[in-house]
């Protein structure tokens, strides 16, 4: 690994005002000022809870031997930014943070989403040393496991690793799951998967509709970024029914594809309707001539 790629390295005690200096240190390295935005606030949010993680949970007694301090590291690797941490803990601690990484580890992201919206509205105990919100927080940031190890120390310690990859420019997914009045929203890069399924007369159509617009906003900035490695994008509808309300809001998600595929993407519409529903057709072809973007019609099978 070349100097150059080095955002950060520190080996050494942790406090508050060691944790603001590092920060201020990392916002200042020119690696990290050439990334884009949404990059650097990954990786500033996932080395924010590394440190705050050392600063809590340190073994004090442990941290003038310079041998087993802690250490904080992050670089460039090929297309990935690393993030590497370690510190000491009590033996007993071991178990607590093997079970809950673990169990992140296993998760997709709907269910990390969920153990986080629970993990927030829940009260923790002062006594808690290890209640795993951070370590949450950095696998959803970042989109990867967590890698981490122990290694034995003396007198009931263990020193504690953990390593967090992401790419140099992570496009988040938006994943919502179908109910029986909003559809079902796969918006996922990584697997190029771009898909709204289902019925759509959800209760408040504007919050529903506005979440996936907000995504489609930062998903146009990414398709125009040197991380997009050009790949089609194919976006399918597939609709079962919706109401007058969301078809304003399909129709402004259409309209904002359409201006990307005027911009040089490559980009198709694809409209499923089932083969007796002439109306979902029609109003596919409406949308179409709206836009002045052809789509692709599928027959699909009566659900």
């Amino acid at each position: 690994m070349s100097e150059s790629g080095v955002f950060l390295d520190y080996h050494g005690p942790v406090d508050y005002d060691v944790l603001d200096s590092l920060l201020k240190k990392l916002r200042e390295k020119s690696e990290f000022k050439v990334l884009n935005k949404t990059t650097c606030k990954r990786v500033y949010s996932i080395v924010v809870e590394c440190l705050e993680n050392i600063c809590k949970h340190a073994e004090s007694a442990l941290s003038d031997n310079p041998e087993i301090n802690s250490y904080i590291t992050i670089a460039k690797q090929n297309d990935k930014i690393v993030i590497d941490a370690g510190n000491a803990v009590s033996t007993d601690e071991k178990d607590k943070i093997v079970s809950i990484l673990d169990n992140l580890n296993k998760a997709d992201e709907i269910t990390l989403k969920k153990i986080y919206e629970n993990k927030i509205r829940s009260e923790l105990e002062n006594t808690e040393k290890c209640a795993g919100l951070g370590f949450i927080f950095m696998v959803l940031k970042s989109g990867n496991k967590i890698i981490y190890d122990f290694k034995p120390l003396n007198d009931g310690y263990l020193y504690f690793e953990i390593i967090i990859t992401l790419n140099k420019y992570t496009m988040r997914k938006l994943l919502i799951e179908k109910t029986t009045n909003s559809p079902k929203v796969i918006l996922d890069p990584d697997k190029q998967v771009y898909m709204i399924s289902g019925e759509s007369r959800p209760h408040d159509v504007r919050e529903f509709y506005n979440e996936i617009l907000s995504w489609l906003q930062e998903f146009s900035s990414f398709l125009f970024s040197t991380d997009y490695n050009k790949e089609p994008v194919i976006f399918t509808f597939d609709f079962e029914y919706f109401n007058s309300s969301s078809a304003k809001l399909i129709l402004d998600i259409i309209k904002i594809l359409a201006g990307l595929r005027l911009r040089g993407i490559d980009l198709t519409v694809k409209w499923y309707h089932e083969k007796e529903d002439g109306d979902m057709l029609e109003v596919g072809k409406e949308m179409s001539r709206i836009v002045k973007f052809p789509f692709e019609y599928i027959e699909s099978d009566i659900k």
